[in-house]
């Protein structure tokens, strides 16, 4: 009797998923087929998601300050302070334009080049951040709020992307699929932070460099100077009015220099990230690598 034949595996080294983050990075994007295409998909839709990006923020903000323990981060920077919070806060109030001007980029840099480990590291590096580490004044934001957060912001975007009148359906099937899957990347990327799984290897990291809101190993990768590359929406106006604009205009396919990575693809970890990038794609707010 001939022996079983075990099916093929992917090794994955546990270790490794919790000191490397181009090991996780490349581990996430394999489980969910990240591709790319979902690389061309998000280059050709990020102007559609920039468009709206005015719109997301004052929708986000105001949801974020109809309940006290979210708003109370905004005065605490904590959302586990139980003392009294300042009672007037409100959408204009100076602490919540200047938290709405660092969402803003954020979504921008969303709409970057994610063939780039730079932009993963950017998206750790937020994780990062609300949990108390690498910043001169800690912010502590617990876990429950930023995933409901990231799902809130997701479904606004599938709502105006699936609602948009004249992208194919094809189109937004891919996009909306992208853009999932680097919402649920950018979710694990703050689980890791606040989770215990891996506990044993955390002396093992290095610990985190404190930096400047906005800045990636010393580059400023959000610029947080000027807004004009956004369209404010109008008071009172459709919050995805943006959306209906010409889209005959296509990113044309390039050669991409990494490896792309497809159901069929195994999963080998190397000392680089190996994921589908384009060449001559918009790079990182303020960022000047290559």
């Amino acid at each position: 009797m001939r022996p079983l034949q075990r099916r093929p595996m992917q090794h994955i080294d546990r270790k490794e998923l919790y000191t490397n983050l181009e090991t996780r990075i490349q581990y996430l994007h394999s489980f969910l087929d990240f591709s790319s295409n979902d690389i061309e998909a998000l280059i050709s839709g990020a102007k559609y998601v920039k468009a709206l990006i005015p719109a997301v923020v004052n929708i986000v903000y105001k949801k974020l300050l109809q309940y006290d323990i979210t708003a109370r981060a905004f005065e605490t920077r904590s959302t586990s302070y139980e003392g009294p919070v300042d009672p007037n806060l409100s959408e204009n109030s100076p602490q919540i334009l200047h938290r709405k001007m660092f969402l803003r980029k954020y979504l921008q840099a969303l709409c970057s080049d994610p063939s780039r480990m730079e932009f993963w590291e950017y998206l750790d590096k937020v994780g990062m951040m609300h949990v108390g580490q690498g910043r001169a004044h800690p912010l502590h934001v617990e876990y429950v709020h930023i995933g409901v957060t990231l799902s809130f912001v997701q479904d606004i975007l599938n709502e105006a992307i699936l609602s948009h009148p004249r992208l194919r359906l094809e189109r937004k099937i891919a996009f909306v699929k992208a853009l999932g899957k680097v919402i649920w990347i950018q979710n694990d990327l703050f689980a890791k932070w606040y989770v215990r799984d891996g506990d044993e290897f955390r002396q093992e990291l290095v610990s985190p460099e404190i930096e400047r809101e906005g800045y990636l190993h010393g580059k400023k990768v959000l610029d947080t100077g000027s807004d004009s590359d956004v369209e404010e929406m109008p008071s009172g106006g459709c919050p995805f009015k943006g959306l209906a604009k010409d889209t005959s205009a296509r990113v044309a396919p390039v050669t991409l220099p990494i490896t792309p990575i497809t159901p069929t693809t195994p999963l080998v970890v190397q000392p680089s990230l190996h994921i589908p990038a384009q060449s001559g794609l918009p790079k990182p707010v303020g960022s000047s690598a290559a």
